[in-house]
């Protein structure tokens, strides 16, 4: 999983140390524009700035491993003291309770990463929506965001908070989630919407994400610009959501607006095709990323695919292109849900991209510089802090 390392790239001239020491504990949204990423965002870009092209590719990817019990691959143990990985993704088969995923998490946590990205923990992710998608048994919420969403904002506010703290002692630091598609679709089969009207959903989605943020960890707001018209779910095979763009702005995207004006620090990207904006993947399109997520909604925290190795993309043979096209779109943060080996093959892809001047670096640069800022916020967070 580790190729012989790259000439490094010159020193950052500060450490994390010192953002630490300006990021406001929490965990908002803000990224380039916003008054503490001003404060602080010469050190993360300089950070950033300062890491080798394996690095600062490694510090993009999010892996899963699907094994049971507290046993870390050698492989990814080697690439994330390598640092070219900049989290994990945990499913049950690595814990269905509180105390295994801590023990895990614990050991992630431990292994010795290059100095720069040492001040600053490993992002660990799951998804604790509740209902069908609930991968810690212990941990709530046990109820689906439909049913969440019966019983009014509060409890759906307070779900999002329990969950977060349950999280947190199992040291996870960011949930994917929550839903915020509008109800419809193969979604709404799941019962994994909060509503069918844009408005509803949307306040719904953006209550659970304030009660993440109470109990000190990051919420994703996913799957942008929205699946409530797929009908085929994207982990399983290729989906085109064919609406026009005004309902797509009004109602799919819409749902998005109120989480982001409250801060959520991750929007995830959907894998469907929206023909109204783009002919390839929202995960793929600069036009979905840039244009209609940061350029009309004005979101300004990290970015985060959905699994490039879901069922959408199983034709899709140049996997290493793959990474490169949703890091070129304006993806932060690639997720590689089935296993590590892809995410070394898009960490070598996207490196070599960046030596060779296929991916812009400076883009990439401010990309991991919004990654740090989040991690620095949770390291130096109530959870992170609790965490050890």
């Amino acid at each position: 999983m580790r190729r012989p390392p790259r000439p490094a790239r010159p020193p950052a001239l500060r450490v994390l140390a010192l953002a630490a020491a300006l990021v406001v504990a929490g965990c908002g949204g803000g990224g380039d524009d916003d008054p503490a990423s001003v404060r602080g965002g010469d050190v993360f870009l300089a950070t950033a700035q300062g890491l080798d092209d394996e690095q600062l590719a490694g510090q993009s990817v999010i892996v899963g491993f699907r094994q049971h019990g507290a046993t870390i691959p050698p492989a990814l143990r080697d690439a994330i003291a390598a640092g070219r990985v900049g989290g994990v993704i945990l499913f049950g088969e690595n814990g269905r309770t509180v105390a295994p995923v801590r023990a895990l998490a614990r050991r992630l946590q431990a292994i010795e990463r290059p100095g720069r990205l040492q001040a600053v923990r490993l992002l660990v992710m799951s998804d604790q929506e509740g209902g069908l998608v609930r991968r810690i048994e212990d941990a709530p919420p046990a109820r689906s965001a439909a049913e969440q969403a019966r019983a009014g904002a509060a409890t759906v506010r307070a779900a999002g908070r329990g969950s977060a703290r349950a999280l947190c002692r199992a040291g996870v630091n960011v949930n994917l989630a929550p839903v915020a598609d509008r109800a419809g679709g193969f979604i709404a089969g799941q019962d994994r919407a909060y509503a069918a009207d844009a408005a509803r959903a949307g306040a719904l989605a953006a209550a659970f994400a304030r009660g993440a943020r109470d109990g000190g960890i990051a919420a994703t707001a996913k799957h942008f610009p929205g699946l409530g018209s797929a009908t085929t779910n994207t982990d399983e095979a290729r989906s085109v959501v064919d609406r026009p763009l005004a309902a797509l702005r009004a109602e799919d995207e819409a749902a998005f607006a109120p989480a982001i004006r409250d801060g959520v620090p991750l929007v995830m990207l959907a894998n469907a095709i929206y023909p109204a904006l783009d002919r390839t993947p929202a995960v793929l399109s600069r036009r979905v990323v840039e244009g209609e997520l940061r350029g009309r909604l004005g979101f300004r925290g990290v970015t985060i695919s959905d699994d490039l190795q879901a069922g959408a993309f199983r034709a899709t043979t140049d996997r290493g292109s793959l990474a490169v096209a949703a890091a070129a779109a304006g993806v932060d943060l690639l997720l590689y849900g089935q296993d590590a080996d892809e995410g070394s093959t898009a960490v070598d892809a996207l490196a070599d991209a960046l030596a060779a001047g296929r991916l812009d670096r400076a883009r990439q640069q401010r990309a991991v510089a919004r990654i740090l800022r989040l991690r620095t916020a949770l390291t130096r967070g109530a959870c992170g802090a609790a965490a050890g």
